[in-house]
């Protein structure tokens, strides 16, 4: 019995000292990754100029690091605390409507494959496409709606419409047929938000305080901001140059798309329900499988795809891992919400700085994220798991350059020149003055060409060689392909970068900027010559009288240039992120203009052809006139075509 006892306390003692070896080990991993995530994010906000940071990794059911990283004001200088300083979190919010969707489903209040206006009560939405939206492409940013900016914030509280009134007043447009594109819609998720309202009979930022954020202690966060926690939200600063200016708080007519507030230390709690299930703290918030299907559901644009949308995440993978995550930009803040199921393992970041014209804060926290992650996720690989080449050199979020082997060539569905022409990238509005970011150079656009039995995009040195279907493979070792719209013809172009699910728009031949400046320019040079010619002979040449004709067209060439003159300096001298409040008051002004020359030219028609049917005016004077005219009327479809015409 004795040496019973003593082979057992050996025994006890080898096991102890063995767990106490790897509780050392890991601490030490632990630590030494704290440091190295110190390193990294005290250096980088100093050296981008940003005022303040804040994270959480959780990994492996534990909080692996928090903390917090420079002020959260510049003037009190109050240091950022992970678990008090609250941060917006921007679109990041809708994984939290995305949650609130789930439980009502689970409740059979929802169903993900039903018409969105079986649920609507305060309006129904028209489809222009005879194609029904659903919860399910809601979710999943494929339901075809226009996203807009315009008009969707105000700077006082009690400006606040409610939910259903702001979206009756301006309803959400849909712009091309349901499940054919992710093109992302903050004004989607805002009608998800009206329909978890309209669906549980309270407000959608009520609905998600008291049945995800309360069950998961998430005390410091929420969609509206309380006087008790005032103190502790961060001031946000817009990058320009080197001065970092404040930005004022305002307030989202849209709000859950984007308008949580949050401390990491909550987000935490978050991560901890969505890496377990559903669980946090033995409370089941949503269904294990609930999570699976927010997780595995999803939509990709072409089969070889490697990023994708789910129903509550943007999706792609590492050497067959999946990495869920979504970003989120708000006034200044930019988050990175990241989870990796399979690996237990969970970030949030985001930082109170930023510029949306130049944005290398949110360009910092994709470096940063990628080079955790991935460490991470190097160190939790298995003994008997290999790594493949191309995910050894590749980040979490997928984009890296490797020496992938061509695919064999194969032929695609259409002939080459289907595909060839001109395209801009989509995510941008179509059906408001948001267009208007096409002229100020917001939204890129290049050009695909055939050469060789091959296709080539000159801006990026690329070219693409067929597989199949509609699929090419780039030379820049990735999987690219075309899609077809309302009337079967190569309409899109899909290029994976996962954090920035790039859609293309082919466009037709008058849209191109090129060509706009050149329509706009042509137009111009007409009244410019006119209006000048027109002063000289009021100078030097003397008329009792001039026709009727002349005077109409004088006034349209006047209207046409002070128009544009406002047009213009409005773009240059009013910061974009003004349009979030609403049409500024110069071009608002200026939008009376298209709305008196419309019946000016109509006028101006019918005293040409009363000139020309009784010979009022000479044969120059004729072609003169209406050579100033035609310039006006061919004005009017491009003041339409960026919706200036009305107040849009």
């Amino acid at each position: 019995m004795k040496h019973l006892i003593i082979t057992f306390l050996m025994l006890g003692s080898f096991f102890l000292n063995r767990n106490l070896v790897y509780s050392q080990t890991e601490n030490l991993q632990t630590e030494a990754l704290s440091a190295w995530i110190d390193s990294k994010l005290t250096k980088g906000i100093d050296s981008l100029n940003i005022v303040g940071a804040t994270i959480v990794l959780i990994k492996d059911d534990s909080i692996r690091h928090l903390n917090g990283y420079g002020v959260s004001e510049i003037e009190s200088k109050t240091a950022v605390d992970a678990h008090h300083s609250i941060f917006g979190v921007g679109s990041i919010s809708k994984t939290f409507v995305a949650t609130a969707t789930m439980q009502l489903i689970e409740e059979g209040k929802l169903e993900l494959d039903k018409d969105v206006n079986r649920y609507l009560k305060s309006f129904q939405l028209k489809y222009k496409f005879n194609d029904s939206i659903t919860v399910r492409q809601l979710l999943l940013h494929t339901s075809g709606l226009d996203n807009l900016i315009t008009g969707t914030a105000v700077r006082a509280e009690k400006d606040v419409a409610p939910l259903a009134q702001y979206l009756k007043e301006q309803k959400p447009l849909q712009i091309r047929p349901s499940g054919q594109i992710i093109n992302y819609s903050n004004q989607g998720y805002a009608l998800l938000g009206l329909i978890v309202e309209e669906v549980s009979g309270v407000p959608c930022f009520a609905y998600i305080r008291d049945n995800v954020l309360k069950p998961l202690e998430m005390n410091s966060s929420g969609f509206k901001r309380t006087v008790e926690l005032k103190d502790n939200y961060v001031s946000s600063y817009l990058q320009k140059d080197q001065q970092l200016i404040p930005y004022k708080p305002d307030f989202k007519l849209d709000y859950p798309s984007g308008s949580l507030n949050a401390t990491a230390s909550d987000m935490g709690h978050y991560i901890a329900m969505l890496l377990n299930n559903g669980t946090y703290k033995g409370r089941q918030i949503i269904d294990s499988a609930s999570v699976a299907k927010m997780y595995h559901e999803s939509f990709k644009h072409f089969p070889k795809a490697n990023c994708g949308r789910s129903l509550a995440f943007f999706e792609s993978n590492w050497n067959g891992i999946g990495v869920y995550y979504h970003t989120g930009t708000a006034q200044g803040f930019n988050s990175q919400l990241t989870l990796i199921p399979e690996k237990n393992t969970g970030l949030f970041i985001s930082v109170n700085s930023g510029n949306p014209l130049t944005p290398k804060s949110k360009f910092f926290l994709n470096n940063i994220s990628n080079e955790l992650l991935t460490k991470l996720m190097m160190e939790s690989m298995d003994a008997n798991e290999t790594v493949n080449d191309k995910a050894a050199t590749c980040s979490v979020d997928n984009s890296c350059a490797v020496n992938e082997p061509l695919e064999a060539i194969g032929s695609v569905d259409e002939p080459l020149e289907a595909f060839t022409g001109k395209y801009r990238y989509a995510f941008h509005g179509t059906s408001s003055l948001d267009k208007l970011g096409i002229l100020m150079g917001k939204f890129m656009e290049m050009e695909i060409v055939e050469k060789d039995n091959t296709l080539e995009i000159p801006q990026w040195n690329d070219k693409l060689t067929p597989v199949s279907d509609l699929t090419f493979h780039s030379v820049l070792n990735r999987h690219i392909a075309f899609g077809k719209g309302v009337n079967e013809e190569i309409s899109y172009f899909f290029v994976e970068s996962c954090f920035e699910y790039y859609v293309w728009h082919k466009l037709k031949w008058y849209e191109p900027i090129k060509f706009q400046m050149f329509w706009l320019g042509s137009i111009v040079l007409i009244l410019l010559i006119y209006m000048m010619a027109s002063a000289v002979r009021r100078i030097f040449v003397r008329q009792r009288k001039s026709h009727l004709l002349k005077r109409v067209n004088f006034l349209l060439a006047s209207l046409s240039l002070l128009f544009i003159v406002l047009l213009a300096y409005t773009l240059m001298t009013v910061d974009p992120m003004e349009f979030l409040y609403g049409i500024p008051l110069l071009l608002k002004f200026a939008l009376v203009i298209p709305l008196i020359i419309i019946p000016l030219v109509l006028v101006g028609i019918y005293l040409l052809v009363k000139v020309i049917r009784f010979k009022e005016l000479k044969t120059m004077g004729i072609i003169y006139q209406s050579l100033v005219l035609v310039a006006t009327l061919l004005f009017i479809p491009w003041l339409q075509y960026y919706n200036l015409i009305g107040f849009n």
